[in-house]
């Protein structure tokens, strides 16, 4: 009853629907209104009939109270008949109390007042009680009667009334509202339902809805229906075309579809499926047990438990298998699939797809047989090349050996050079030949010790064992540092120097000797390519902030406005050996660039070049670096002597080389130290025994006991003295210091021995304290190299007599002939003093010489 009731509901229209739901509202509404005010008009009708009631009773009492005291009759019911003129009063009665006998009157059917014997006895009416009092005495009571019939009919009819008006209003509402909603909406509505009930028969495919009148929500239900109605006709479309290219792919591919139906054991194949098993019409057995019967025996039961796991939900269907023919002949089919389940859970249907793979599968062997041939000739190379990297890391140790050797070798003899040509440079008895020859052979040896230091810094790097070693270092010194050092070239070639520097921080943690080569490098090649020009050293330093503050970001470039460099050497340069084109190439080694690429790696930056022929080059690089306090680089201190109750301490010089020992010998002795020299490391053993010395400086490589063996007896021997010992080396590998060092050394130094890297060594093993000299690195602006063009500005006698000094070294005689000069001449006579101040006194005389020719070749 209920399913058909509310079936009958759902075929009500909804104009229908919506005007009666509409209607019981408003009708509600209003009733509840009329009601309302319904009742508040009948209470007011009912005070208003008590208020007339009480109010004539009061004035009834007062008007007959004169009349009632003179029992005057007549005026009695005169006065009673006027206070009953409201018709809604129904009666009044006077009740003397000198009489028995009351007045009485009351309206009759026709209304009319008459006189009565009794008093009304009606239940309806409403009455009012009021004593008469005159001179103060109660002389009787009165009494009013109403009559609330004509209230109760005039309510009557007000209410019949209002239901009438509410009923007119329901109507016109109902009404009004179904045909506004008919025209906006169900008509509407009407007219959409017919067109969509014409495209689900298949009538008018395509066609718009009739035009109407659509208003809001039904404009845009209007714009949706159209545009589905587009959308299905593109899909339709688009599905007969998707379905007729999967036909023809699936056909092309040879893909056959199945369907399984499990709740009616019904399998669907497609044609293609018939022929990919070789079956010519319909099979006469079920396709499910004809495919389980052709499966090959080894696939048989793996793809059946694949299907069964997959029906039970524990995997996917996706197998490969092989089929065999009625003809005997083996196919490899790959299989996918895909289940539907029903609510429970239960597969209900199954859908997939098989194809052949056999092409694949022979394709897979074959390259399956090529790569194991091929995995056998790989096993063959690699042993072949197995046996080369083991040649080529023999050789590569052949080669550390020997420039192992090399180093010992080289450096050796240097030591000795260069030591001792330092020593005799201070000399006062030599004569000024000797001493310009002796300056010669100290730059030779350095320059010497610099092409060795390039090879073996290259060897290092290569070799990987190449790592930083960061100090404080003062960045204006060692930029002014760089400068001195190539300016005698520049000023030799007529090329003019620019430092440029900005934002730099007082001190830097950073490895002065790296940076300072890499710089040192740039500049030179820049000063020797450039010919004629101008070179710039351009630094600038950006403070880093947030969580790297105290640390700097510096950015360097050498800039040269030379010949420029090709777009072929820019990527040749950098490789070992090899020089660019160019006036100079042939000086040095072609070391420089790829040391000074490799140490800028080292430092976390990358150096390039920019450069274009005839257009100069740029070569720049950026590191970062840690912000130092610049008091710590704030001057150097350079040693003089031992304090004097220090002095007499027992040093041992070990070394096969005589020369090595007579320099630390020169360098020791004037300090106030003790010195015994011995040739090898049995003599070492002896003295150390005898002599007990403080510390031993032990050469690494001696004849008949080498330095390593000589240390680890000493060490061995608990017994007897155990003095510090310092191995010295010529080698240049960093790794033999840990060798030293687990063999019983207390430090390692190389050779060429630096006095000031000895002293401090001394200071920390023996506990020593040096008096030293302060000398300050004040700040100072660099000077601009000194040119033959300036020294020309002199007199020739004047650039004569400075020539014969500086031959001599007679500074003094050089300070004397500077002094008179004019004020215009202080800028060239800083500058003659700055290389005075360097050692360059070659130099010098070489540009002394130039500007006495420049000067005769522009006078000839």
């Amino acid at each position: 009853m209920l399913v058909r009731l509310a079936r009958r509901a759902g075929r009500v229209s909804i104009a229908v629907f919506v005007s009666v739901t509409l209607t019981a509202v408003v009708t509600l509404v209003l009733t509840t209104f009329a009601l309302y005010f319904y009742q508040v008009e009948r209470a007011q009708r009912w005070e208003q009939l008590h208020k007339t009631l009480a109010n004539s009773a009061d004035e009834l009492a007062a008007a007959v109270a004169l009349p009632a005291w003179n029992f005057d009759e007549t005026q009695i019911v005169t006065i009673m008949k006027s206070g009953l003129s409201n018709r809604d009063l129904y009666a009044s009665a006077v009740e003397p109390v000198a009489s028995n006998q009351p007045f009485i009157l009351t309206r009759n059917e026709q209304a009319q007042l008459v006189s009565a014997a009794r008093l009304p006895d009606n239940p309806e009416l409403l009455s009012a009680r009021r004593p008469i009092v005159a001179g103060g005495q109660n002389i009787g009571n009165i009494t009013v009667y109403a009559s609330p019939a004509v209230l109760i009919e005039q309510l009557r009819q007000r209410l019949y009334t209002i239901i009438g008006m509410i009923f007119v209003l329901d109507v016109t509402l109902v009404l009004s509202l179904y045909l506004l909603l008919w025209q906006l909406i169900l008509k509407p509505l009407t007219t959409i339902e017919r067109y969509a009930a014409n495209v689900k028969a298949g009538q008018n495919p395509g066609a718009l809805p009739p035009r109407d009148w659509f208003f809001g929500e039904l404009k845009t239900l209007y714009a949706s229906i159209r545009d589905m109605v587009r959308l299905m006709d593109s899909r339709y479309v688009a599905m007969h075309e998707s379905e007729e290219r999967l036909q023809i792919a699936s056909g092309a591919a040879a893909i056959g579809i199945w369907d399984w139906n499990m709740v009616t054991g019904e399998m669907v194949w497609d044609e293609l499926m018939h022929r990919l098993y070789d079956i010519v019409g319909k099979p006469p057995a079920v396709p499910l047990e004809l495919w389980r019967s052709m499966l090959h025996p080894d696939d048989a039961i793996p793809t059946q438990e694949a299907l069964r796991q997959a029906l039970e939900g524990i995997g996917e269907y996706d197998v490969e298998f092989r089929i065999i023919w009625k003809d005997g002949s083996v196919h490899h089919i790959k299989g996918d699939a895909m289940i539907f389940r029903d609510a429970d859970g239960k597969p209900s249907r199954m859908v997939g797809v098989n194809y052949e793979i056999t092409a694949s599968k022979m394709a897979e062997q074959e390259l399956r047989r090529h790569r194991i041939h091929l995995e056998d000739l790989v096993a063959e190379r690699t042993n072949a090349l197995s046996v080369a990297v083991r040649q080529a890391q023999a050789a590569n140790q052949a080669k550390s050996v020997f420039l192992a050797n090399m180093s010992h070798e080289l450096r050796t003899p240097l030591n000795s050079v260069i030591g001792f040509s330092r020593l005799m440079a201070d000399s006062k008895n030599m004569l000024p030949e000797e001493k310009r020859n002796l300056a010669i052979i100290h730059r030779s040896g350095q320059h010497l010790l610099t092409l060795i230091n390039d090879i073996l810094e290259l060897s290092k790097i290569e070799a990987g064992r190449a790592v930083l070693q960061t100090e404080v270092v003062n960045l204006d010194d060692m930029l002014q540092e760089v400068m001195d050092m190539v300016s005698m070239r520049a000023g030799q070639t007529g090329v003019e120097l620019e430092l440029d520097g900005a934002g730099l921080p007082g001190g830097a943690r950073v490895d002065g000797t790296k940076l300072r080569q890499v710089l040192l490098n740039l500049m030179s090649n820049a000063v020797k390519f450039t010919g004629q020009g101008k070179v710039t050293l351009r630094v600038r330093g950006a403070m880093r902030r947030g969580p790297d503050a105290g640390t700097c970001e510096l950015a360097f470039a050498v800039i040269d406005n030379g010949p420029g460099i090709s777009i072929e050497d820019q990527e040749r340069i950098f490789e070992p050996f090899i020089q660019a084109e160019g006036p100079g190439a042939k000086d040095g080694t072609g070391l420089g660039l790829t040391i000074s690429r490799e140490f800028v790696q080292l430092m976390g930056g990358a150096l390039t070049v920019q450069s274009a022929p005839g257009a100069g080059a740029t070569f720049q690089f950026a590191v970062t670096v840690q912000v130092a306090d610049s008091e710590q680089v704030d001057g150097v201190d350079e040693v003089a002597a031992l304090e004097p109750q220090q002095r007499g301490r027992r040093i041992l010089v070990a070394d096969d080389n005589a020369d090595g020992c007579a320099l630390l010998e020169s360098l020791l002795k004037p300090m106030g130290f003790e010195v015994a020299l011995v040739g090898d490391g049995a003599q070492a053993l002896a003295m150390v025994d005898v002599w007990r010395p403080d510390l031993v400086f032990m050469d690494w490589r001696m004849p008949a006991l080498d330095g390593l063996s000589a240390t680890r007896q000493i060490r061995a021997n608990r017994d007897g003295p155990q003095p510090r010992i310092v191995m010295l080396t010529a080698s240049a590998f960093a790794e033999e210091r840990q060798e030293a060092l687990s063999a019983g050394a207390d430090d390692f130094m190389r050779k060429p021995v630096e006095q000031d890297s000895l002293y401090l060594l001394l200071e920390q093993q023996l506990g020593l304290q040096f008096v030293r000299r302060h000398h300050s690195h004040a700040a100072r602006p660099p000077l601009p190299p000194l040119s033959r063009a300036d020294l020309a500005q002199l007199a020739p006698e004047l650039r004569e007599a400075l020539k014969t000094a500086l031959q001599e070294l007679n500074l003094a005689r050089v300070a004397a002939l500077l002094a008179p000069l004019p004020a215009q001449l202080a800028g060239v006579v800083e500058r003659i003093e700055h290389m005075i101040q360097l050692h360059q006194y070659p130099q010098l005389c070489l540009l002394l010489d130039q500007a006495g020719e420049q000067l005769a070749a522009r006078q000839g």
